[in-house]
């Protein structure tokens, strides 16, 4: 039943309220004929009234000792209850403990387990990282070159190796006390060019420079110096490093090879004077004997009293023009001779094998050959020096010439081709009938002092083609397929030459004599 008196006795069933309702049922009882008493309802108290008071004091006493015991029975189930309400709560309090206890055990396990992987991997590390230091430092002890870290934030060197010393003359310890002491024994005429290039190097990282090092002896010692950028993990310079390598044997070597190859130079062009001198000695016999036989000849009909002044003009003018070509033969030779310095201009080559032709007019007769020019029209201008260019030209003509009267196959014929070979090269060939050269011979004729001729020097093909490559271009030797032999040389077109119109087709020009 939810009926509510049974709520209202349910709540209030305690044992200290069932002792409170027995003292107040015994204090009404003891005061009910008092208060009727007062109220005038009662007589006097009567003996049966003490005994009732007497009962219910009784009643209350009991009712005291009642409660007493029931609350002394409540208060012990209570302090049960609340015991056992304690204790459950202590061991949910426990098991919550031992599980954090538990679970922060094992997260503390697995935060030793990984603490103690990263401090043997940084173990490792640290190991790897001693080794490669000193593996390094092994290095860059015994290396000649000296290796150096230059720090950018720092704005001094982090480490220099020990080659410092023996390329420098100077301590580290004194460098590091003093940045700049490596810059102040660079030679004073290089100094202001490095301090230029140091400034560089801190912006951008690369440093590659040679220069000269003035040791505290005296000594001059000539450096290569080279550096590169160390980049942190965002790509900013942090670092700068390299390696400066003495390079002093390789410089005086370098100077001796330029000085020995000036002096190569004169005396490749005084060989090659010589034996041109060989040659053109002869042909300077050739107008020399000419004028001689054309002024003993104007003697002979100067001689005869009826003979007209004009019947010997043309004999004299003869002999004037041999006179010229023999100055003219002279005049070159000096020029080779001398220390002749190249002086590159754009040169028509056409014009120029036809002048080498006039020089050589005298021996191509005498050799009775037949000689062919296919000289490529509007031919574009080469860069090269005119004397050097005759003197090579002419001396494969003498070579070819010579070749073909040592043979004794006939018809001899000397042709000169000019051609473009591409945009930017003029190809010149001479070609002979002649005897030709052996596989062998082929392979050695630019040897110097290689001649196959009888007193030859061997200087002349080599000196040749010293002087072509000088002026930027080539010579070679091809055998013909019938017979003799073919030279090619190439000379560079220049940039500002004139349109290209030749080809191999173009229309020869083509003299016999």
């Amino acid at each position: 039943m939810n009926h509510p008196w049974f709520e209202t006795w349910r709540r209030y069933d305690s044992p200290a309220f069932l002792s409170l309702l027995y003292i107040a049922l015994g204090l009404l009882w003891l005061m009910t004929d008092d208060l009727l008493f007062a109220l005038g309802l009662s007589s006097a108290p009567s003996p049966l009234t003490s005994l009732v008071k007497n009962a219910a004091g009784v009643v209350i006493s009991g009712g005291l000792l009642y409660g007493l015991l029931l609350a002394h029975a409540c208060q012990a189930q209570r302090a049960r209850r609340m015991h056992e309400y304690t204790e459950e709560r202590l061991r949910g309090a426990r098991d919550e403990l031992e599980n954090r206890v538990e679970k922060r055990t094992a997260e503390l396990q697995t935060i030793n387990h990984t603490l103690e992987r990263q401090i043997a991997a940084r173990v490792q590390v640290e190991i790897a990282l001693r080794d490669s230091e000193e593996r390094f430092r092994q290095l860059a002890e015994h290396v000649r070159e000296v290796f150096w870290v230059y720090g950018i934030a720092e704005e001094r060197l982090l480490y220099i190796s020990p080659a410092y010393e023996e390329i420098w003359g100077r301590s580290i310890a004194n460098l590091y006390e003093r940045p700049f002491d490596w810059l102040e024994a660079v030679h004073s005429d290089d100094r202001s060019r490095i301090q230029a290039a140091h400034i560089a190097k801190v912006q951008w990282g690369y440093f590659d420079e040679e220069y000269r090092v003035v040791r505290p002896d005296g000594a001059v010692r000539w450096v290569w110096d080279r550096g590169f950028p160390v980049r942190d993990e965002n790509g900013y310079i942090y670092r700068v490093a390299g390696l400066a390598e003495d390079i002093t044997t390789r410089r005086l070597a370098d100077d001796q090879l330029r000085r020995q190859q000036i002096e190569l130079a004169r005396t490749s062009r005084l060989s090659l004077a010589v034996e041109l001198a060989s040659n053109l000695a002869h042909n300077l016999n050739q107008p020399l004997a000419a004028i001689v036989a054309y002024t003993q000849a104007c003697l002979t009909l100067l001689r005869q009293d009826k003979t007209d002044p004009r019947e010997v003009t043309s004999t004299l003018e003869e002999v004037v023009n041999q006179g010229l070509r023999a100055g003219e033969i002279i005049r070159h030779l000096r020029e080779v001779v001398r220390r002749h310095t190249v002086d590159q201009t754009a040169l028509d080559l056409n014009a120029l094998i036809h002048a080498v032709i006039s020089y050589a007019q005298l021996e191509l007769r005498q050799a009775r050959l037949n000689l062919k020019l296919e000289l490529a029209e509007s031919l574009p201008a080469v860069l090269a020096d005119d004397l050097q260019i005759q003197l090579v030209v002419l001396y494969l003509m003498r070579n070819a010439i010579e070749a073909m009267q040592e043979s004794d196959h006939k018809p001899h014929e000397l042709m000169i081709q000019t051609s473009v070979l591409n945009s930017n090269t003029v190809l010149v060939t001479i070609r002979d009938t002649g005897h030709g050269f052996s596989e062998e011979a082929v392979d050695r004729l630019f040897q110097p002092f290689f001649t196959t001729k009888p007193g030859g020097m061997g200087l002349g093909l080599s000196v040749s083609r010293s002087i072509i490559e000088t002026q930027g271009g080539q010579l070679w030797a091809t055998p013909n397929p019938d017979r003799g032999v073919s030279f090619h040389f190439t000379l560079p077109i220049p940039v500002t030459a004139y349109p290209l119109y030749a080809s191999h087709e173009s229309n020869a020009d083509r003299f016999s004599y």
